[in-house]
This record gives C-alpha cells, structure tokens and sequence, in this order.
C-alpha cells in the first residue's frame, strides 16, 4: 500500500512537473506571437493613415498649384506625376473605370474634375482599408 502511494506521488510530481515546463514554455510563446501580430496590426494601421493624410495633402497642394497656374497661364501646367504623394496614390488606383487612365498616365493635371475624381478614389481605398481592419477576428468581451 506504501509502496502504490510513492509510485502514484512520484508519477503525480512527474506529471506536474512536466506540465509546468510545457506551461513556462509554450505559453510565453504563444502571447509574445499574438501581441508581435497586435503590434504588426497596429502598425500598418497607422501607415495606411499616414499614407491617406499625405495623398490628401498632396492633392490639395497640386489643387492649389493648378489654380495659381490658371490665373497666370504662365508656362505648362503643373504636372502632379513624379510627386511622391501620386505616386504612392498610383498602384492604388483602379485598373478599370474612369480613373484608370491616371494609374499609367505620363501627365496629370489638377484641375477641378481630376481632384474630385483623385479625391473619391482616396475615399474609395480609405474606405477599403477600414473595412479590412473591421473584418480582422476580434476577441468578444463578456
């Protein structure tokens, strides 16, 4: 009877044991991998939004310079293609439809209908972007 006591304390020791060093070693593991994920999620949220405010801001500023230029006519008018912000915009724009033709256009001027068009595109990819974010697997609270 002694003897079936060690040998169950003994395998019962060994059992926790072996449990407590799968614990200590898995499970940091696996919260390090879910907050890296949080972290990569967190991050490319905040480039798409930064990404966002600078083909906005871009967009004003060529708005800005199309109409300088319109009051004076002097020289071409300004070319927006080679700006970092369009062409960052660019790979985003549609490969069909109206906007198409800016996507592999070699001259993009900032006139009124190419800013309102520019302008529903941005919105349009934004709009993308945040209902991607929605769709990621989210923990429900109690």
């Amino acid at each position: 009877m002694g003897l079936m006591g060690v040998v169950a304390g003994a395998s019962t020791a060994g059992i926790l044991g072996v449990v407590r060093l799968v614990g200590d070693t898995w499970l940091p593991r696996l919260a390090a991998s879910s907050e890296q994920k949080h972290q990569m999620i967190a991050n490319l949220h905040s480039q798409r939004h930064d990404a966002v405010q600078h083909w906005r801001a871009g967009l004003a500023n060529a708005r800005d310079a199309h109409r300088q230029w319109a009051v004076s006519r002097d020289g071409d008018a300004p070319n927006v293609v080679g700006d970092e912000w369009f062409e960052g915009l660019r790979p985003h724009l549609p490969a069909t439809g109206e906007a198409a033709k800016h996507r592999t256009a070699h001259e993009v001027n900032c006139d009124n209908a190419t800013v309102a068009l520019l302008s529903l595109e941005i919105g349009r990819v934004e709009q993308e972007w945040v209902n991607e974010a929605k769709s990621y697997p989210r923990r429900t609270r109690n």
